[in-house]
């Protein structure tokens, strides 16, 4: 006579844990029949005439429950022993923990029969359990029947009726069975030992997997070396893009959105220890707030980025192969060296990019074709910004694929490089020019500082130092002044310049530069201003009593918080007057240190030396990425292309128009 089984538990709580669409329902199913270590798993439905789902069956051929463990497991809520033991009798990690997975079930009917078939002293045993929706606090299991010896088999069983029709479709819709073999490939790689039998297809997990790769990351968790192994896995179909988040196994235990755009199918898997300790502590869902989760979930998808780059290049090869064999690849020879290697993968990513989803590229002739692979690669030279431009206003690429090719460019190391490459090759050009605009006599000769020099330092503060900011140029020191109050956020500075004797503020430095930093005490300023003379005026004492008289004017204002700000003021000159170098070589102080005060430091500095200071900064950089740069002719090229509006003419100092196109 059937048994009636109390959970114990308010039936809203458990009506909770059915809550799952069709494919989470079967994965379920699925992982208690592999716990059980079942080597083949059956799942079969059958329909009625009207097309509606009549039942749907999972059969296995697991080692199943004994009846005693049955009034256990089905007694209560979290009476399964896979909490004490994590391991099958046959050495699978297991899934479930809590004894929850089997109530998932209820989402596909309101009606499940779970039944058991297992050996016990020589006889084969069975017995049905059922669960209704309706009363999901109490399970009905059958008396235990025993089988004539010689008759039975090992098995289990769980059978649904009375068929939920829009999950029941959702779970066993034949697109949709991709997604039961995106959960279960990670498992299979570890244990190839089942079959899964989709009414009667088998489940090909091998040949669904086109590619993987996985790198292991370490993190220090509570003092103690905790291992992530991130595993990216391509597919041969179109998939849902997801990071799941497994134990060491490959089990996964959550799921979290891919995290980066990819026009490659690929999943992507975290597996940790860690992963199954904060599952076991139900914390996992709480995943998204957990520190060390985040930082690995960062992790992975840096590395998913390196794998859509290489795959991508790897598929552009025989694509690149064709364009060199019809004369139309931009490059000639081979790469030299790190950086013209990895300029050339983002463009052959990108020009097979515009291959396949560009129909107009292939209808182009030769010459059509040749423009757009070299606009791709001048553009790609200048930088990852000027490229999307090109994408987007010339070439029109759609707009999904060019925002993968925005990520791929901004988050891999190869856009760093190529950006790093441009951006240093222009500035040890731009030094290169500017020395020659200062130091040649015929170039220097028309050069003013208001004018020409000025313009163009604005532009490249960063020659003093890249720890400042532009702040503003070519303003008296009354309107330094209401910069400043306005930049620390005193939104009195209009009433506090205006109404005080700003007589003695009116001399103008050329520019000013400021930059907060924290020095133990919160609100300390570091300003620097800026003293330029054009290449013919060299550093003398009355020189340096202009750039002394900006700085006595400033140390004995009253309305900057001395305690909390300091100076720099700077006069820069081609050359220093032989009567005054002595000033700048003073004892216990850096090379042109010629005035200090509490908060106030005033230095005098050839260009040559700042020059020199911020090229061999740029040096060991170019030599680090191996950049061939320009000569000294080059760089004054480069200033008056890039400057011609602020540089005089050649015959009165100024350009000429063919130089300038020359130029470009």
């Amino acid at each position: 006579m059937p048994t009636i089984l109390d959970l114990g538990v308010e039936q809203d709580h458990i009506d909770s844990l059915t809550k799952a669409n069709g494919i989470t329902a079967l994965a379920e199913l699925i992982w208690n029949s592999l716990d059980a270590d079942a080597t083949v798993i059956k799942l079969d439905y059958q329909r009625d005439a009207l097309g509606n789902f009549k039942f749907i069956k999972v059969t296995d051929n697991g080692h199943g429950l004994p009846f005693e463990k049955a009034k256990l497991v089905f007694g209560k809520l979290g009476g399964s022993d896979k909490k004490i033991n994590h391991q099958s009798p046959k050495g699978r990690v297991y899934h479930g923990k809590e004894g929850r997975g089997r109530f998932k079930c209820m989402a596909l009917g309101d009606l499940a029969t779970f039944k058991t078939m297992y050996k016990n002293n020589g006889h084969y045993e069975t017995y049905s359990i059922v669960l209704d929706r309706n009363d999901l606090s109490h399970a009905e299991i059958s008396d235990l029947k025993q089988l004539p010896k010689g008759q039975g088999e090992q098995s289990f069983e769980v059978k649904i009726n009375n068929v939920i029709q829009k999950n029941a479709e959702f779970g066993t819709k034949f697109e949709n069975r991709f997604n039961l073999e995106e959960i279960f490939a990670p498992y299979w790689m570890n244990y190839q030992d089942f079959q899964i039998f989709f009414n009667g297809n088998e489940l090909k997990f091998g040949s669904l997997i086109r590619d993987s790769y996985e790198k292991e990351v370490i993190y220090e968790i509570s003092g103690i070396k905790t291992s992530f192994v991130i595993k990216v896995i391509e597919w041969t179909f179109e998939n849902a893009k997801k990071t799941y988040l497994c134990n060491t196994k490959g089990i996964p235990y959550n799921t979290l959105n891919l995290g980066i755009r990819s026009s490659l199918p690929i999943s992507m898997f975290i597996q940790s220890s860690y992963i199954e300790k904060l599952h076991s502590e139900n914390l996992l869902d709480l995943g998204e707030y957990d520190n060390y989760i985040n930082s690995v979930y960062d992790d992975a998808k840096k590395i998913g980025r390196e794998y859509i780059r290489d795959r991508m290049h790897f598929y552009s090869l025989e694509f690149i192969q064709e364009l060199k064999k019809n004369n139309l690849y931009p490059y000639v020879g081979e790469p030299q060296n790190i950086v013209e290697d990895s300029t050339r993968k983002v463009f052959d990513i990108v020009a097979l990019q515009v291959h396949q989803y560009l129909p107009s590229f292939e209808d182009q002739d030769f010459k059509g074709k040749k423009l757009t692979l070299s606009l791709i690669k001048q553009a790609l030279e200048k930088d990852s910004n000027a490229l999307r431009k090109i994408l987007k206003e010339v070439i029109e690429l759609p707009q999904d694929k060019q925002d993968d090719l925005a990520e791929l460019l901004e988050c891999t190391s190869l856009s760093n490089i190529i950006d790093a490459m441009t951006e240093i090759s222009n500035r040890i050009t731009f030094l290169n020019g500017l020395e020659q605009l200062i130091y040649d006599s015929e170039a220097s000769k028309n050069v003013k500082e208001r004018r020409h020099l000025h313009k163009i330092i604005i532009d490249n503060t960063w020659i003093f130092g890249d720890e400042y900011t532009y702040g503003a140029d070519d303003i008296s020191l009354k309107n330094v002044l209401k910069e400043y109050l306005k930049y620390v956020g005193r939104e009195d500075f209009k009433e506090i310049v205006n109404e005080s004797d700003n007589s003695e503020l009116t001399l103008i430095p050329d520019v000013c530069l400021w930059k907060q930093y924290n020095a133990g005490t919160l609100g300390h300023f570091n300003n620097l201003v800026i003293e330029l003379k054009k290449p013919t005026v060299d550093a003398g004492i009355i020189e340096y009593g202009q750039i002394q008289l900006y700085a006595n004017h400033v140390s004995i204002d009253q309305r900057f918080p001395k305690e909390k700000t300091n100076w720099r003021f700077l006069l820069v000159t081609r050359d220093i007057k032989p009567e005054f170098e002595p000033q700048l070589n003073q004892e216990n102080r850096e090379y042109g240190h010629v005035f200090a005060s509490k908060n106030v430091d005033v230095f005098v500095l050839p260009w040559g030396r700042i020059i020199n200071n911020a090229r061999t900064k740029y040096q060991y950089l170019k030599e680090k990425l191996n950049l061939r740069i320009q000569s000294n002719e080059d760089g004054l090229n480069f200033l008056r292309s890039k400057y011609k509006e602020y540089l005089p003419d050649k015959g009165r100092g100024e350009v000429t128009e063919t130089e300038i196109n020359a130029t470009k």
